[in-house]
């Protein structure tokens, strides 16, 4: 079976860009819009719209880390599951309201572009089962600010799922091709895929996890937008390809290397 872009380039590559379709362009706009007004307020009216897990919402700055909790990710960010912002602390407040509105539009934007590369990998492995991925995948909006001192705001990771969509307002992202770590090039109008390690056990190895950082530019301000890309997390989940592999257990405990807790396990997807 032929393969189709972007499985292509995540195989060949291991990492792709895909358009991000022409209405999702003043969607994603107004989303950075929304992301800065409510990133701007003060700490305490942010800390009310945060899980006390951090799973949803407001996750303050030095909660979150890529290699070690003595470095810290140098950024505050929000986290938006599955379409729902009832999951949201406080959610009805006009504190919040407008900036869910905007992740809703974008969340629906990226979870059609997820699923069309989850269709091309489908397609090529032949693969029968049902991921749900809505269900389980989320938006995470990063906000960096210039006062960060490192030379990296984000050492050097892979994110642990199936994949990332992502896409910033400013340079940074840098992305490891052939064992040297190297600016993202992604054009105007396109999110880069970059593959986890869920998506290496999917396809026993195949796919291996892009490894990316964050160096910091001194820019006034950053916002990067991130859709992850997770399997259904409420029952097993066979891989691709190769030895039967707990996928959806991978998973929910994928946070764990970034000081999270286990992510949280929606309501079985109606049939």
């Amino acid at each position: 079976m032929s393969l189709t872009d972007p499985a292509r380039d995540l195989l060949d590559r291991g990492h792709a860009t895909v358009p991000l379709p022409a209405a999702g362009t003043e969607v994603l706009a107004e989303l950075r819009t929304q992301a800065a007004q409510f990133f701007t307020q003060d700490e305490t009216t942010k800390l009310r719209h945060g899980s006390s897990d951090f799973n949803f919402g407001y996750r303050p700055y030095g909660r979150q880390y890529s290699v070690s909790p003595d470095r810290p990710d140098m950024n505050s960010s929000f986290v938006y599951r599955a379409d729902d912002p009832t999951a949201i602390p406080g959610h009805e407040a006009d504190t919040v309201a407008p900036f869910l509105t905007a992740l809703g539009a974008y969340w629906r934007v990226a979870a059609d572009t997820a699923d069309q590369v989850l269709a091309a990998l489908a397609d090529h492995y032949g693969y029968q089962g049902d991921l749900h991925f809505r269900t389980s995948s989320y938006l995470e909006i990063n906000w960096y600010l210039r006062d960060a001192k490192r030379d990296l705001l984000q050492d050097r990771h892979e994110d642990g799922h199936l994949f990332t969509l992502a896409t910033s307002d400013g340079p940074g992202l840098e992305i490891e091709t052939d064992g040297e770590m190297r600016q993202a090039a992604v054009g105007d109008g396109r999110l880069l895929v970059m593959p986890g390690s869920v998506l290496t056990a999917m396809t026993a190895g195949q796919i291996a996890p892009l490894y990316h950082q964050v160096r910091n530019h001194h820019l006034e301000r950053r916002i990067t937008t991130l859709f992850l890309a997770n399997p259904r997390l409420d029952q097993t989940v066979t891989p691709y390809t190769g030895d039967a592999v707990d996928i959806a257990a991978l998973a929910r405990t994928s946070g764990a290397m970034f000081g999270l807790p286990p992510a949280p396990v929606p309501a079985p997807p109606a049939a």
